[in-house]
């Protein structure tokens, strides 16, 4: 069974995101009305767009699904796979690091014997830390994290 998480996000994550996309925009429409050549013009409209375009692409498709073996985190064009039978522990974080996430509350899920780690903001963030707590029998639910059962319990 596959379940599909949206990303939460942060109202001033979007507004930064749309001030960014619409300011692209601006400075590309803007060369138009200078003195520069047609095919410069054209140029910076193309860069600037697709600029625009690739940061609301960006923020808009960020997902997480859960199906049976992995996690499968997917944020635009870049796209992430975590075991999770080799998930070691899932707790709250507010690091600010780049990651696929919208919003600063987040999960941070670390793998492989911890050297591996992702930050994700799963909008339903109890609902994800439960269903993965079905689905990873080397976590157990403790509070608001996940952490792995030491053998032999």
């Amino acid at each position: 069974m596959t379940t599909v998480y949206q990303s939460k996000r942060d109202a001033w994550i979007v507004v930064l995101i749309w001030g960014g996309a619409l300011l692209s925009v601006y400075v590309a429409l803007a060369q138009f009305t200078g003195t520069a050549s047609f095919l410069f013009k054209a140029s910076m409209l193309i860069f600037l767009g697709s600029a625009a375009f690739f940061m609301l692409w960006v923020l808009y498709s960020i997902d997480y699904t859960l199906n049976d073996e992995n996690l499968l985190i997917r944020c635009g064009p870049f796209r992430f796979s975590v075991p999770l039978a080799a998930i070691d522990s899932v707790s709250p974080s507010h690091n600010p690091l780049s990651s696929p996430a919208g919003s600063l509350d987040r999960l941070m899920i670390k793998w492989n014997a911890e050297r591996k780690r992702i930050l994700i903001s799963p909008s339903r963030k109890t609902d994800f830390l439960q269903e993965l707590d079905r689905r990873c029998e080397q976590l157990t639910l403790v509070g608001d994290r996940l952490v792995r059962i030491s053998p032999g319990n």
